[in-house]
């Protein structure tokens, strides 16, 4: 009976195949190499794949999805995370329709729409600033 354990032992360990094992080692080999750089293995785990997270610095993240991670404490910290989003995504497409307006401008030679330019510009330039100081008092 102690040799028909051993075999089947065996057995399932060539179940696992051998890519799977690669990564793995690569996996592992990333996690000490990040705990040799100073980073700390947390007790917490990564929601999408369950390998335990890392801290270096101020940032938390998992080593595998090679994604940040928002641990979330409380309400006020998923209400502060919220607002953060929304202001950060506001900025992206503000800059993103100065952007799209600047190409605009290079070619446009009516008065009219470039003023009208210049203040949509202008205003947008002013939420920017706004939303950086909102997102700095967070």
């Amino acid at each position: 009976m102690y040799r028909y354990g051993r075999a089947n032992k065996r057995k399932k360990d060539h179940l696992l195949p051998s890519i799977g094992r690669i990564i793995l080692g690569i996996e592992v080999k990333k996690m000490a190499e990040l705990l040799k750089s100073g980073a700390t293995m947390l007790s917490e785990t990564c929601p999408e794949c369950g390998t335990p997270l890392f801290k270096k610095a101020k940032e938390t993240f998992c080593a595998k999805c090679n994604k940040p991670v928002v641990i979330i404490h409380s309400a006020i910290d998923e209400a502060r995370l919220k607002t953060d989003v929304i202001l950060e995504y506001s900025e992206q497409t503000l800059m993103a329709k100065i952007q799209e307006v600047s190409r605009i401008l290079k070619d446009e030679t009516d008065p009219d729409k470039l003023v009208a330019y210049g203040n949509a510009m202008s205003n947008w330039l002013s939420a920017i600033e706004k939303l950086r100081r909102l997102r700095n008092q967070n």
